[in-house]
């Protein structure tokens, strides 16, 4: 690994209680299923990284257990993080680094305001760092807006989020990111939904962030754009880690993993 590794996942294997029946012995039986089968690599400060792979491949699986957000009961392997293993004792700092933005908005928003939703993490981070600015009610209005503003968003923080879009709520799961800038940005499936206006800020925010941004996605388009470097997992192992621009024009490799050509790329 580099020097300035921050991310450093070796041998990660993860398997789901998929069930829990009875055998012909009434014994209590548990069936799993392994979604990650031995994925190492790492991840340098301020790396743009995408990660893809035909759906059920483990995506998910690994931004959640890199987060900290999945039971260890059920993980093999290392997961560090600015060199230290993430374990129950220390995931709650770690968390603090990471700025999760989930696949699904609903896992994430449950105020019954957008701005209760979008300050509730720069709050808590704030009030943990004993930083008076917690008790600024005008500085955490400005950085509500301003963070609602970098996704597009304007003049909604009043507004309850269950009444939203879907790709509206999508938005706003970033911006209660944005709004406490961790050092490193975590989206599983961020442009879902998003209309292709949206999608263009939102690449060109990727851009802009000057952090460590990992992204699982199924659009290509926006993994070319904005990332240098992608890895594609396919049935739980990596089967590719490197150049973005070499990888998403190789088609041959693309559809051996149920993976297509960038609609950008398909008719030069």
């Amino acid at each position: 690994m580099h020097n300035n590794t921050i991310i450093e996942v070796k041998n990660l294997k993860y398997k789901y209680r998929v069930s829990r029946r009875i055998n012909i012995k009434n014994e209590p039986l548990v069936e799993f299923k392994e979604a990650l089968k031995g994925i190492s690599f790492g991840v340098s400060n301020g790396e743009k990284i995408s990660i893809i792979g035909p759906n059920g491949a483990g995506k998910s699986t690994l931004l959640l257990n890199i987060a900290g957000l999945l039971d260890s009961k059920y993980r093999e392997g290392n997961i560090k993080i600015y060199c230290i293993e993430i374990n129950e004792k220390n995931i709650f700092n770690i968390r603090e680094k990471i700025g999760f933005v989930f696949q699904d908005p609903n896992d994430q928003l449950f105020s019954t305001t957008v701005f209760d939703d979008v300050s509730f993490g720069l709050v808590n981070f704030l009030v943990k760092k004993k930083d008076p600015m917690a008790k600024d009610i005008d500085f955490i209005k400005d950085k509500v807006k301003l963070s609602l503003a970098k996704v597009n968003l304007f003049n909604i923080e009043n507004e309850s989020p269950y009444f939203l879009s879907f790709g509206e709520k999508k938005l706003v799961a970033l911006a209660t990111v944005l709004s406490y800038d961790p050092e490193i940005f975590i989206l599983d499936e961020p442009s879902s939904n998003l209309d292709p206006a949206n999608i263009d800020n939102f690449i060109n925010l990727l851009k802009e962030i000057n952090k460590t941004v990992i992204v699982a996605t199924h659009n290509l388009d926006m993994a070319y754009e904005f990332s240098e470097r992608t890895i594609i997992i396919n049935n739980g192992l990596i089967v590719y880690d490197g150049n973005t621009k070499e990888v998403l024009q190789n088609k041959e490799l693309l559809e051996k993993n149920n993976l297509r050509l960038p609609f950008s790329l398909k008719y030069i």
